[in-house]
């Protein structure tokens, strides 16, 4: 199928519920992402590389209390009391220190990049200290 075929399909702005419907209806186990800029990707399912860094994320927040429940490598993870608003988010690069950059939601509705650091320097922290 071509880029055309399927864009033409596409709604003009792609919001978190179009991105959610777009997950659960993908039968091949494909990931659908947006930037912080609004840019779609679509993610080919994880390889052993991404299992074993969303294993250790897993780990770090269940070795620090947070209920199994909550923490879903799907969707990231769930805080009651919070709005369906995602106030923030973090990328793990694939370089050697396997980078997480941080973005947070600014004032002006847009993901601005607040930090950056090893995943291992992550690991060493609380969860909730990355908690505002």
């Amino acid at each position: 199928m071509s880029a055309e075929a399927v864009g033409m399909h596409m709604p003009a702005v792609v919001t978190l519920d179009d991105v959610a419907a777009m997950n659960a209806a993908d039968a091949n186990g494909h990931r659908y992402e947006t930037s912080p800029e609004g840019v779609l990707s679509v993610i080919p399912p994880p390889d052993s590389e991404h299992a074993t860094i969303a294993s250790r994320l897993f780990a770090w927040l269940i070795m620090a209390g947070w209920p199994a429940e909550q923490v879903l490598q799907a969707v990231g993870v769930r805080i009651p009391g919070r709005t369906e608003t995602v106030v923030g988010f973090r990328i793990v690069d694939r370089d050697d220190a396997q980078t997480v950059t941080l973005h947070e939601l600014g004032g002006d509705g847009r993901y601005v990049e607040q930090a950056r650091m090893p995943l291992a320097w992550l690991l060493q922290t609380a969860p909730a200290d990355h908690l505002d």
